[in-house]
């Protein structure tokens, strides 16, 4: 079985408070009632004020192997926000959105922008055809030179 990690955020701000580890094989999942019970971060807040995410397990892999860790969760998408290391010559950034939905969001920009393109190249090539018909029209219209008298 595969049980992917629960982040337990506060309510309020969206800080976390614990993660819960990924679980592969031969597992049971907890309740949150559990949950309370096993981690002392959470047995010291108020159960209304705290709320979880599950996850995929495997998810944000990626942004994990990057050395991403999630600090706090976007109350309004009730998506990850990740902490990301700092090189030395760069200043510190605030949470951000996963590089995988950022991954996400570019690969369906893309293939709108492909559609489009593909649209565009579609209704260029009618006007090239309909241009060529005009200047056939256009040359059927005008005097022959070798007939001129």
């Amino acid at each position: 079985m595969l049980i992917g990690m629960k982040v337990y955020y506060d309510v309020n701000s969206g800080n976390v408070i614990v993660i819960t580890p990924e679980f592969a094989g031969v597992a049971v999942e907890t309740t949150k009632e559990q949950d309370f019970k096993l981690y002392k971060a959470l047995a010291e807040k108020v159960p209304e004020e705290v709320d979880f995410i599950q996850l995929e397990h495997g998810a944000y892999m990626f942004d994990r192997f990057e050395g991403g860790e999630i600090a706090r969760v976007d109350l309004e998408t009730l998506e990850p926000l990740f902490n990301y290391p700092v090189k030395e010559d760069e200043e510190p950034k605030p949470p951000t959105i996963s590089l995988e939905s950022e991954i996400n969001a570019l690969k369906q920009s893309l293939a709108e922008s492909d559609a489009r393109n593909e649209k565009l190249a579609e209704e260029n090539t009618l006007n090239q055809i309909a241009l060529m018909e005009l200047h056939a029209m256009l040359l059927s219209t005008l005097p022959d030179e070798g007939n001129a008298e």
